[in-house]
């Protein structure tokens, strides 16, 4: 099991880097040409592309065993003791992403929780009551939260943003959530814990959310095209802070740069519905594209044959044939046969068991043997050194009562 996690992760991780490596080089020649929404919807093809890499180009076919187990008082006192799998390269590699996915949730969450202390206690803004005043001046403007998010403006919201240039920073937040930007953006945190490891990744996630903002502010001028001016001016007047939530969208981004990039676009001509509607469909068509690619070059899961020979390193003992007898029948001391079909994980564990047959029809002894299956553990090696797992084990049971 640990290592197809590794494998899985080293491969969505590949498909995700390539993904990103390839947006990254057509963002803005995407912005340019087809617009700033464009240029924003292309990083599905990032997630799409990881999602992909994981399904596998043909299902298995899965092993049928064939082996009986006959569980008489003379076979269960001399049943093998468990063999316990050494703890191997695979299992540490999972183990560090698991430790480390779950640091790194720590670190986003705490840096979560100082931006919202610091933005203080959130009132009802005068006049908008579905936006929120924090206590600070450097709490916003901006969407804050991923689940519920909310508006929230800062102390001075009202004394800097008057008139229009207020409608206009509201309308900007607006299409925010219009949008599903913080979910989206909850979205991509939960994709860096996950690749915490991948440096592209977090390099993509401050990319996407520049992306975001300059969509946005292009929804904003083509709602208001008379106000790229004052909307520039607006841009301007907000404070630049280092402090930032990883849930939330955030207006202006953090840094100078940004800022500069947005303000570039917004001297860009707006472009015609029909022209942004053809923008999306080829970004559409590019990331199916792309995703099919990564399909294709999924590793082709071969049929694994079909043994005959299992070899068993535990089995039920007498103590457990004891306990699952059925009461009525070691009562009345009757014998009896029951056969139950399971699947075999990479471990050699015996799961998602069913009864297939059992003699005599309602004595118990088809749920006497499911209760017997959790003691069982087949080899995950096979004598010819082919794995055990992803297969399916049939086995009859023969039940004689306790002497």
């Amino acid at each position: 099991m640990s290592g197809d996690i590794v494998e899985a992760l080293v491969r969505a991780n590949l498909a995700l880097a390539a993904a990103i490596v390839a947006v990254m080089l057509l963002r803005k020649p995407v912005r340019r040409r087809l617009g700033p929404l464009a240029a924003y919807a292309l990083w599905l093809a990032a997630p799409l592309c990881a999602l992909v890499s994981l399904v596998p180009v043909r299902a298995p076919t899965a092993m049928t065993f064939h082996q009986t187990v006959a569980l008489t008082p003379k076979a269960l006192a001399t049943a093998a003791a468990a063999a316990s799998r050494p703890f191997g390269v695979a299992d540490g590699l999972v183990l560090a992403w698991a430790l480390g996915a779950i640091l790194v949730f720590g670190l986003l969450a705490l840096r979560q929780l100082r931006f919202v202390r610091a933005a203080g206690r959130l009132t009802p803004l005068d006049g908008a009551p579905g936006v929120l005043r924090g206590e600070h001046v450097d709490a916003g403007p901006l969407v804050l939260g991923a689940l519920r998010p909310r508006i929230v403006v800062p102390a001075d919201f009202a004394q800097r943003f008057q008139g229009e240039a207020r409608d206009l920073v509201l309308a900007h937040e607006d299409i925010h959530l219009r949008r599903g930007d913080a979910t989206i953006n909850g979205l991509v945190v939960a994709l860096q814990c996950l690749c915490w490891f991948n440096p592209l990744v977090h390099l993509a996630a401050r990319a996407l959310r520049v992306d975001q903002e300059i969509a946005c502010d292009a929804a904003v001028i083509a709602r208001h095209p008379h106000a790229r001016r004052l909307y520039a001016e607006t841009l301007l007047s907000t404070v630049l802070t280092a402090k930032t939530a990883p849930l939330g969208c955030h207006w202006p981004a953090a840094g100078p740069h940004p800022l500069k990039e947005r303000l570039t676009m917004l001297n860009a001509a707006s472009l015609t519905p029909l022209r942004r509607k053809a923008g999306l469909a080829l970004v559409a068509l590019a990331a199916s594209v792309a995703a099919g690619g990564v399909w294709a070059a999924n590793p082709e899961v071969t049929p694994q044959p079909i043994v005959s020979k299992p070899v068993w390193i535990q089995k039920p003992g007498i103590t457990d044939l004891d306990r699952y007898y059925p009461a009525q029948a070691k009562a009345e001391k009757l014998s009896g046969r029951a056969v139950i079909g399971c699947d075999v994980t990479p471990e050699g564990v015996l799961h998602r068991c069913k009864v297939s047959s059992e003699l005599p029809a309602g004595a118990g002894f088809g749920q006497a043997a499911l209760q017997l299956s959790q003691h069982f553990r087949m080899d995950p090696t096979l004598p010819d050194g082919k794995p055990a797992g992803n297969g399916w084990v049939n086995i009859p049971i023969q039940f004689q009562p306790p002497r």
